[in-house]
């Protein structure tokens, strides 16, 4: 029978950092994104909604952030699929294995 990694494990501290890193990136990435949109010359088109939506993207980068930090306390995965949510990110099996190799 296998037993899981103790969460203390070097090998599991290092997946979990390499994943904390990760959600740290996404909400860095929306909240940048976000910005970008706020200055663009599409805040002056009248009718739209930019500001609405730079303000709901920061709103999820803040929420991905407080994800993040939970995640360093528990973690407890559903925080990682939450974050990845949030950003309308869909990361298949490759891109994760590729973000635990790269830490």
């Amino acid at each position: 029978m296998n037993q899981a990694q103790s969460i203390n494990t070097p090998a599991v501290k290092t997946h979990m950092t390499a994943i904390a890193a990760c959600m740290d990136e996404l909400a860095i990435q929306m909240i940048e994104s976000a910005d970008v949109l706020r200055t663009s010359a599409m805040t002056g088109v009248t009718g739209n909604s930019i500001a609405m939506t730079v303000s709901g993207m920061k709103d999820r980068a803040h929420k991905i952030q407080g994800m993040t930090a939970e995640f360093r306390l528990s973690g407890d995965m559903a925080a990682f699929d939450a974050a990845c949510q949030l950003a309308g990110w869909h990361p298949d099996p490759k891109a994760l294995e590729t973000l635990h190799g790269a830490h």
